[in-house]
């Protein structure tokens, strides 16, 4: 008898558990945290949800009303000349409170959405300590001095109070300690403090405090969009440390011209890639960055005459998350000064805000990109996704075991993530 209690108690507690996920999946999930409204439009907000909802302006409510057929007041009658920010009460059946949403009035916008393969370079905040090791003292001891001191995602930042930014500086100053006690500035998780290492000497002689470290980082990625002031966004996601996989803190960086030379096809199993040599020369830089962010790098483009022409590309409006709907799409690819439009398939939509870069989940469908790339492949970062005329986002992941298939942004959380 009370084993058969334990199996009914155990029974209701995963059917409990089992009801929170299921209505995590089949109801929280479906409600995003924030809704862009264009002013001036109206916007027809269907979660297919039995809810309701109040929008309010700080305290005083603006307007009540239902799902289903019912749309969002205009942009211009919830806004006053400035805030344009509201928020939504959303309750299930009318009763349960389910979630907030924050709702922003924002203009039309227009960008250009270019497509174009870039290489890419970062020089980190400091010298980032990648990782710890001990240093071999004599044929048969080894100590690290840096253990319990420093951690992998800690950045460097004076040595002695004096700056360094360079990993060739740190490795110069700590062998002129001569093992004396150092005092490093360093920063953790945004939070600056102090600490002190011991140096000590190696087989050959030179002093070290038994750490990895480095000060920038390049790669090749895809510009997604410039806009006509000429800022600029590419990746839709960040460029994170390849040891810590933290997101690197950035001093400052640039986009640079990029020749593609080869092609690895993506296997089951096995990501492809795309291969090329960069020209970090200044006569062949296409922008500055100015920011590292989880849902990608951020800068300003340089004037026209840069090496790379964009006049091949045209204008594209903004599609708002609820704008986008699962069918037909297209990816843009610039190669040289052609501008290319490949064939997807949007196959579903997260509305919500809790994975930031992976709210679309797309598949390759054209044979032509298919028979060139096997799908989507590293390097591919960044490709601008094309719904019913409008930039609707941008490729960020690609599925390992199917890369025909991989993760798509949402272009207004590049665009927000850069406001």
């Amino acid at each position: 008898m009370k084993k058969y209690k334990i199996c009914l108690y155990t029974a209701f507690i995963l059917s409990i558990c089992l009801g929170i996920i299921t209505f995590e999946m089949l109801f929280y999930r479906q409600i995003p945290d924030v809704i862009y409204v264009k002013k001036g439009e109206k916007e027809e907000i269907n979660f297919a949800l039995p809810v309701t909802g109040e929008i309010r302006e700080k305290e005083d409510v603006v307007e009540t009303f239902g799902n289903g057929q019912k749309k969002l007041p205009t942009a211009d009658t919830l806004t006053e000349e400035a805030s344009g920010l509201y928020t939504w009460n959303i309750k299930l059946f009318g009763v349960v409170p389910l979630k907030e949403i924050r709702l922003e009035v924002v203009e039309e916008q227009y960008v250009y959405p270019v497509g174009c393969p870039v290489g890419i370079y970062v020089k980190s905040e400091g010298v980032l300590v990648a990782g710890l090791g001990n240093v071999k003292t004599t044929p048969t001891t080894e100590a690290c001095p840096s253990s319990h001191i420093l951690q992998p995602g800690d950045y460097i930042l004076k040595i002695n109070g004096t700056d360094v930014a360079l990993k060739g500086e740190v490795i110069r100053m700590i062998q002129e300690s001569n093992g004396e006690p150092t005092l490093l500035t360093i920063q953790r998780n945004g939070e600056i403090s102090q600490v002190q290492i011991v140096p000590i000497q190696n087989l050959e002689g030179e002093y070290q405090i038994g750490v990895w470290i480095r000060d920038s980082a390049q790669g090749i990625g895809t510009l997604t969009y410039v806009t006509e002031d000429g800022d600029f966004g590419a990746l839709g996601h960040g460029i994170n440390d390849i040891d810590t996989a933290k997101l690197l803190d950035i001093d400052y960086g640039g986009l640079y011209e990029t020749e593609i030379v080869g092609v690895k096809k993506g296997m089951t199993g096995n990501p492809g890639e795309i291969s090329g040599v960069i020209r970090f020369l200044d006569s062949a830089k296409i922008g500055s960055i100015e920011s590292n962010t989880a849902n990608g790098i951020y800068g300003k483009a340089l004037p026209d005459e840069t090496v790379v022409d964009f006049s091949c590309v045209e204008k594209y409006p903004i599609a708002l998350k609820q704008d986008i709907h699962t069918g037909d799409a297209e990816i843009a690819m610039m190669s040289g000064n052609e501008w290319d439009l490949y064939d997807v398939e949007i196959v579903s939509i997260d509305y919500s805000q809790s994975e930031g870069n992976r709210g679309l989940i797309i598949k390759v469908t054209d044979p032509d990109l298919i028979e060139k790339t096997g799908g989507i492949i590293q390097g591919m970062s960044g490709s601008p996704i094309l719904q019913d005329g409008k930039l609707i986002g941008a490729v960020t992941h690609v599925f390992v075991n199917d890369p025909t298939k991989g993760y798509g942004i949402f272009i207004e959380n590049m665009l927000a993530q850069n406001s």
